[in-house]
């Protein structure tokens, strides 16, 4: 079974926003047998917000429970919550 990543983003991305979004597909790449990763930006994270009660942005929900919020995380940061979530 994969790990869900969920990427959340603001519209326009901010400078924190652009860098998970590029950490998410260098993970994405990585990790592709094991990852499924969504990139939600703008309107199309809103009822996610809602959902997981996200305050800010960036933001990284993995299998449903937030596990990044408000800053773009260092690559061993995503890594380990990664790892927590199962994979």
């Amino acid at each position: 079974m994969k790990v869900k990543m969920e990427v959340l983003s603001g519209d326009p991305p901010c400078p924190g926003c652009l860098a998970i979004l590029e950490l998410a597909d260098e993970f994405a790449l990585k990790y592709r047998e094991k990852l499924d990763v969504t990139k939600l930006i703008g309107e199309e994270a809103i009822a996610k917000f809602e959902e997981c009660k996200i305050g800010c942005v960036p933001a990284i929900v993995i299998n449903g429970k937030i596990r990044i919020e408000g800053i773009c995380p260092s690559r061993t940061t995503l890594a380990n919550a990664l790892r927590e979530g199962g994979l």
